[in-house]
């Protein structure tokens, strides 16, 4: 354990824990949009940006990749910390304008309308935090996507900014969007990512039918699930509620028809 003092408190801190971490459980609000416990840390928003003071200089710093350390002293609310979190905010907005998401958050640190003009590139949406690519590489395997172009034209691709061939529609793109920005859409017959690209034929659920998911991804969890534990990915979770039920009322009259007689239940 080591102690650092935010905001004028001192608290303590594990080994391999960011400035980001120490203060959320020390309560400090921090605005953030990159940070996720799924992912490395990557700092792409700035939305977390602090002051941090060691060995008599003081720095502005993001806090979700910026290591702890004994002695450390950080300012989560000076003037100065507000103000460039407003600015980056100014920034984020001009790059997404019709995110709405963002607009609540901005909001929330005064800030409504960006002074700077707005992007012109068909994903107005997305803020280039990363975090699909960083999802989609380090926690599925797959790597389908990546940064492409340079400034005002820097989007989020497949190589060569042809379809996403290595997707598997997982989903696990869209679910730590934090703008919302990424989109997948539910066929009877194919998953599909069109931000990317990417069509993949998609699960049914081996009892009614129901689309669950992609084929390819199902594939995957099951070559990682121990062996007699394949048949979970099978089902729709209502069927599994509806197994689950009929299982239980089984273990139920098994369990009564051992009891004696006097201890059974009586029927109403």
């Amino acid at each position: 354990m080591m102690k650092l003092t935010i905001d004028g408190e001192e608290v303590e801190a594990r080994d391999g824990d960011t400035v980001l971490d120490a203060a959320r459980r020390a309560g400090a609000e921090i605005p953030e949009l990159c940070a996720h416990p799924a992912v490395s840390p990557y700092g792409a928003c700035r939305l977390c940006l602090v002051e941090v003071k060691r060995n008599g200089r003081t720095r502005m710093a993001a806090s979700c990749c910026y290591p702890v350390s004994d002695g450390l002293t950080v300012l989560t609310k000076t003037e100065k910390v507000q103000r460039a979190r407003r600015g980056v905010m100014e920034l984020l907005l001009a790059r997404a304008p019709e995110s709405q998401a963002l607009r609540e958050l901005g909001a929330s640190m005064g800030v409504d309308e960006p002074r700077f003009p707005t992007v012109t590139h068909a994903e107005r949406d997305c803020i280039l935090c990363g975090l699909c690519v960083n999802v989609c590489r380090e926690v599925i395997g797959a790597a389908a996507i990546s940064f492409a172009g340079r400034g005002v034209d820097r989007a989020l691709a497949a190589p060569f900014l042809q379809s996403a061939d290595a997707c598997i529609g997982c989903g696990a793109c869209a679910a730590v969007c934090p703008v919302g920005s990424i989109e997948i859409r539910w066929g009877d017959d194919e998953v599909e990512v069109p931000t990317f690209g990417a069509k993949v034929p998609a699960a049914r659920c081996e009892e009614c039918g129901t689309p669950i998911g992609s084929a390819p991804f199902r594939e995957r969890v099951q070559g990682q699930l121990a062996a007699g534990l394949s048949h979970a990915t099978e089902l729709c979770p209502s069927c599994k509620q509806q197994h689950a039920a009929a299982g239980l009322s089984r273990a139920n009259r098994g369990t009564a028809s051992t009891l004696p007689a006097s201890a059974r239940p009586v029927p109403l």
